[in-house]
């Protein structure tokens, strides 16, 4: 099932992702997405209270024609882009996404504990 939200920050767009989840597993998570407006929510009413980022492999392109319209950019703006694992804490996956930032709005910090 794959799932697509926007994220706004004083009105203006900040991001954009596609979130994909197990068909079989999650049925009925895009409803849940829709009443909750949260994907951490959704995945509760599955049973997941907490789950963990295995992976994020962090890169940046040029936006292309669906990012330049939906995150309000100039032709030749540059997206970061996080492609991600989330897993639950016994290491099951569960949700695989991508999501892009515009770079001239948004600075990703990355850290290590």
């Amino acid at each position: 099932i794959r799932l697509e939200t926007r994220g706004e920050a004083d009105g203006r767009p900040v991001s954009r992702a596609a979130g994909w989840f197990e068909a079989r597993r999650f049925a009925g998570i895009d409803a849940a997405m829709a009443e909750t407006g949260s994907i951490t929510a959704s995945l509760a009413r599955f049973g997941i209270d907490d789950y963990l980022r295995q992976s994020t492999v962090l890169s940046a392109r040029h936006a292309d024609a669906a990012d330049l319209a939906d995150l309000d950019l100039q032709p030749g703006a540059i997206v970061l882009v996080t492609v991600a694992v989330n897993v639950t804490p016994d290491g099951q996956p569960i949700q695989f996404s991508e999501s892009r930032f515009p770079a001239e709005r948004v600075e990703l910090k990355l850290s290590a504990l």
